[in-house]
């Protein structure tokens, strides 16, 4: 039914959440050049809130992504597709570009999206990008190019922590070699992502690793990183995705949050787990969710009500 909504539309707009991440970006953009690609004669657009993270934009076809602006309201497609976003609300200006699509969701977040679209791909995967794979291959009959499988393996590789965290599966490897045999250059791509950070967001890592607050009979290890300095330093959306990370490699914590001051006194939190602790469940308190292992939310809350209510179900 995917395959023939797409041939039945003349317009369709392709979107994410805000704040882009790698598999945003990835899983978007290379259903939008495989569409491109396909269908010339159609009107496709691959249009985000935000605009994507710098060591993102080594790819090829993203400087065709757009940044939503309110000249687009005009816009009325026949199509809306959804990618990595768990609810509907998380592409956030974007959506009033619906209007009466048919709406297309694809996501990995299976545990807490609510199936929002007419058509829903929601299933547990690695990454919405590992989905993208199997769609364009088995459902969509489109040949994947060598850029659109860049794409792919970007957003593959920034879900899985280059192939490590639990969600990698025998299906992710089996996609990274599928990608790996239309010639991309892993190297080029792993440089691009992870060896690409602004002096600021270096600072903000080491600034973390030296002032991270520990709750030993929690197990829990947590920072908030401040708006002044995040002023100061110059430091973009998306720069400082990968600290919550780092704060979990402490050897004696089950659990990290990253908390990051952001516009009109809100705070975005990020949290990660290494057991059992269900970190989506937690997250879902302050109106986010994602994964049992890692999720995330924006909240209203201070640093210190945050911490509490999460201490509080661990």
């Amino acid at each position: 039914m995917f395959l023939k909504k797409i041939e039945e539309s003349k317009s369709i707009i392709i979107t994410s959440h805000v704040n882009p991440d790698g598999d945003a970006v990835g899983s978007g953009l290379s259903l939008f050049l495989a569409l491109k690609n396909q269908y010339k004669d159609k009107d496709i657009r691959f249009i985000l809130e935000d605009e994507i993270p710098d060591n993102m934009k080594f790819l090829e076809g993203s400087e065709l992504i757009e940044k939503f602006s309110e000249e687009m309201e005009n816009l009325s497609p026949d199509l809306f597709i959804t990618v990595d976003s768990a609810t509907f609300e998380r592409i956030g200006k974007t959506a009033s570009l619906r209007k009466n699509a048919f709406l297309v969701n694809i996501d990995h977040h299976h545990v807490s999206n609510p199936n929002f679209g007419d058509i829903n791909i929601v299933k547990e995967a690695s990454s919405t990008s590992e989905i993208i794979f199997f769609i364009l291959r088995d459902m969509l009959n489109i040949s994947i190019d060598k850029k659109t499988a860049e794409a792919i393996y970007t957003g593959v590789i920034t879900d899985t922590g280059n192939f490590k965290y639990e969600s990698t599966t025998k299906e992710t490897f089996y996609v990274g070699g599928e990608l790996i045999d239309k010639g991309i250059d892993r190297t080029k791509i792993s440089d691009a992502v992870y060896k690409n950070k602004s002096l600021g967001a270096m600072k903000a890592l080491g600034k973390a690793l030296t002032e991270m607050t520990i709750i030993p009979e929690k197990k829990l290890v947590y920072f908030t990183l401040k708006n002044d300095f995040i002023q100061k330093e110059n430091i973009k959306k998306g720069e400082t995705d990968g600290i919550v990370e780092n704060l979990l490699e402490y050897k004696d914590c089950d659990v990290s949050v990253f908390l990051r001051e952001i516009e009109n006194g809100k705070i975005k939190g990020s949290m990660r787990s290494k057991n059992m602790i269900d970190v989506n469940e937690i997250a879902s308190i302050f109106g986010g969710g994602g994964h049992k292992r890692a999720a995330g939310f924006t909240t209203n809350l201070s640093e210190k009500e945050i911490i509490e209510k999460i201490s509080e179900k661990i």
